[in-house]
Parts: structure tokens; sequence; C-alpha cells
């Protein structure tokens, strides 16, 4: 058995690909090539843990093999289910670089120490994320940028803040 808590959500597989047994997962980050070699898929009460054998981008998904799938039919049974991986095997990110889950939860605080909430969703704009941040005062958006983010915390779920004009009284 596994522990959900240490999995991360990361695409749905949504169909079959050529006759072999390939399954197509939409992911819900950019469709690079994964080194992914353990996937969690989960659908109701219906989990399999597979051995990836081989993936590549294409036209958007990601075609994975996997061992013990070698055929279309046999591969359809996993169309719908939701593809999760272990935390642990993420790539290391460089220095002042997170993944979403790292900071969603996370408390907001500003330069001069006032709590502005939690971040509570994280959206991408063309040139960088947006924190959505729910606190006493309601829904406050604060854009991933230097000059804002002044310092993450993991460890300590803190985020330092130096709110931009305008926004500081909320």
């Amino acid at each position: 058995m596994y522990n959900k808590n240490k999995l991360l959500l990361v695409g749905k597989v949504v169909g079959v690909h050529g006759v072999r047994g390939e399954i197509k997962i939409f992911s819900y980050g950019d469709c690079d090539k994964k080194p992914w070699r353990k996937l969690y898929l989960s659908k109701g009460e219906d989990t399999v843990i597979c051995e990836v054998t081989d993936n590549r981008p294409y036209k958007g998904v990601i075609l994975t093999s996997i061992k013990g799938y070698d055929n279309r039919n046999h591969a359809s049974k996993l169309v719908g289910f939701d593809v999760f991986l272990e935390k642990t095997t993420l790539p290391v990110l460089p220095d002042d670089e997170y993944y979403h889950f790292q900071l969603e939860g996370i408390e907001v605080i500003t330069d001069y120490g006032k709590t502005i909430g939690v971040i509570t969703h994280i959206f991408l704009t063309g040139s960088n994320d947006v924190y959505v941040v729910e606190g006493p005062k309601g829904e406050v958006l604060i854009p991933a940028v230097s000059h804002i983010v002044l310092k993450v915390d993991i460890n300590n779920k803190k985020m330092i803040v130096h709110m931009p004009e305008g926004l500081e009284d909320r």
C-alpha cells in the first residue's frame, strides 16, 4: 500500500495510442519528457502501481509505456485514471524556485510583520505566477516577482512580501 500524502497529482490518462499499449497522459505541468519510473494510477477505489518503461511528449500529451500493458485493449482500461507520483522523486529545483504544492498553504506576512493570509491557489500568467492569498480581509493577489516576494521559508511555511502600493492597507 502507499501513503497518498506523499504523492503528487501530475496528470490524467486521457487515451491510448497505437496498438502496443501506450497511454496518453495529459500532464498538469509542461509536456517535456518526464523522468518518471513509477506511477500511481487511481480512479475511485481502483489503484494501480505502474513501472514506466518509456515516455515521450506527443502533441500536448505524454505517451507512456507501462510494464505489463502491451496492447491497446489492456491499456484502455487505464483511461480516466488520475496519475500520481512520489514527491520525493521530483527533480531538485534551483534555489528560489518551488513547486506549487510546496507554496500552497504557507502563511504570507509583510516585511513589517502584518499577516496577510495563506496561499490557497497559484495561477500562471504569461510572465509570472500569481499567489492567491486568503486572509481576514478577503482575497489578495500577489505577483511572484522578486521585488515583492522577499523571502520564502518552506521549512517554517512562511513567505515574506513587500506589498505594492495600493494593497498595503488590505
